[in-house]
């Protein structure tokens, strides 16, 4: 990286997959130095861990059973460390990351028909949180894409329990996208 790309920003797409459900989320980073970008992480997931799809035989219908409605928001501040920067070729940008600030966790009410009543009288908790991981940005040559895998883990641990649990954490797989730099 030269220094005249110092102070670059760039923006991002995650489809994150994790083990407890699945989510998305939006970055923003600001290129500090050769070797170290800030940024802020926003992201949502729809915790799916304990439903199960059923076949109803009576009905000749599927359902789910134990289907919760539960949604965990991690706002926080992010920082990446790029791995080998200048050592390797500039399409290939291995990183690790640590992201931290506070976790929303919000409970609807799963016997709530409006969407109104579900969501926005859902009790919910801020709590602490952070996450790790390690990552690889695959740029393209002088169109300002790239994508990026990664794998993280998120610490998502709540003061009073959910659904009789109080730690909805654990690893995660994502696919970033780029969508704007600038």
């Amino acid at each position: 990286m030269s220094l005249g790309q110092i102070g670059n920003k760039t923006s991002d797409l995650n489809f994150i997959f994790a083990n407890n459900g699945y989510g998305f989320g939006f970055e923003t980073t600001k290129q500090q130095n050769e070797v170290l970008q800030v940024g802020l992480d926003l992201r949502l997931y729809d915790i799916r861990r304990d439903e199960y799809t059923i076949y109803n035989e009576f009905y000749n219908q599927f359902g789910v059973i134990g289907e919760k409605s539960i949604l965990m928001i991690p706002v926080y501040g992010r920082i990446n460390y790029l791995l080998f920067q200048n050592k390797i070729a500039n399409n290939f940008k291995p990183y690790i990351f640590i992201s931290a600030g506070a976790l929303i966790a919000v409970d609807g009410n799963e016997n709530e028909r409006s969407f109104r009543k579900k969501w926005f009288e859902a009790e919910t908790q801020v709590v602490p949180s952070f996450s790790t991981g390690f990552g690889v940005d695959f740029n393209s040559i002088g169109q300002g894409n790239s994508i990026s895998l990664g794998l993280g883990y998120d610490y998502f641990k709540t003061k009073e329990p959910i659904h009789n649990k109080d730690d909805y954490g654990g690893i995660f797989l994502y696919l970033k996208y780029r969508i704007k730099s600038e």
